[in-house]
């Protein structure tokens, strides 16, 4: 008979090998194509910069759920960029076989087995159609699935509902409430706007330009145009670094995302994806 304490011990255990079963393939997909790392990351530091992630618990959208949200997305584009949790798992051979407590969480773990479908779409057009995918999402009655590749019909009333990919029975988001996924809904659109203004996307000595404006306060959070504005004299590089900080993410050199702002040239790449 175990006693309540060894229980707990047991309970964590098992928690922590699924969430490291999880990581394992947040870590293949990142693999797969190297604009998952980048769009990831692009995503995680918008998120970060307009408050719709915290370190600190609470209604919050997670970085975990941020990055399956952009795994679906990646799985939603025509032709698809990531395969499925069940494909993965079709893929997979005799020794990939891994079960925790009754939950399945086998994945193929040769690489080479999986053949991925043409699609050469760039980062930035990725970013503005993730945008634009989350800015007019159901979510009022569909649920993310990644195991799937599709939406799914939600099961509990909560704000959103990202199905944890391996215990299917769980929402990883059932924390967020409606306020919150209303402010990201409304970032969005906001920044999918923004991608269509050609001011923004064009090369600027005097104010941000490109991925650095989508960074500045929202018009729509409150903040007001005044102090969007105001944000603007503040050296891009800045705020781009303080942003790194908060999401301790190294970096190295790389020509795949440029942050330009009064001739200050920052280049990062996203080395990881947890």
């Amino acid at each position: 008979i175990l006693n309540p304490g060894t229980c707990l011990v047991l309970f964590y255990v098992v928690v922590c090998r699924v969430a490291m079963k999880s990581s394992e393939l947040l870590f293949l997909y990142g693999q797969l194509d190297p604009r998952v790392r980048h769009l990831v990351f692009s995503v995680r530091c918008w998120a970060r910069a307009h408050s719709i992630t915290s370190s600190i618990p609470g209604a919050w959208i997670t970085n975990f759920s941020l990055t399956v949200m952009v795994v679906f997305f990646l799985q939603q584009r025509n032709p698809p960029i990531l395969p499925t949790l069940d494909r993965l798992k079709e893929l997979a051979g005799p020794s990939d076989k891994c079960d925790i407590e009754g939950n399945d969480c086998t994945i193929v773990s040769d690489l080479s087995k999986i053949t991925l479908q043409q699609n050469t779409d760039t980062l930035e057009k990725l970013l503005q159609e993730f945008f634009e995918f989350y800015g007019n999402f159901p979510f009022k009655n569909a649920s993310i699935n990644i195991r799937k590749g599709k939406e799914q019909t939600k099961l509990e009333t909560t704000a959103l509902y990202i199905q944890n990919p391996f215990e299917t029975t769980l929402n990883i988001s059932k924390n967020v409430n409606a306020t919150q996924l209303e402010r990201f809904v409304a970032l969005c659109r906001e920044s999918a706007w923004l991608f269509q203004q050609k001011e923004i996307l064009q090369q600027s000595s005097d104010s941000p330009w490109g991925f650095t404006a989508l960074l500045l306060p929202s018009v729509t959070s409150g903040a007001g145009v005044k102090s969007r504005r105001k944000r603007k004299l503040e050296p891009a590089s800045s705020r781009i670094k303080n942003l790194l900080d908060s999401l301790k993410i190294k970096s190295v050199i790389s020509r795949n995302c440029d942050f330009i702002s009064h001739n200050e040239t920052l280049t990062l790449h996203l080395t990881i994806v947890s």
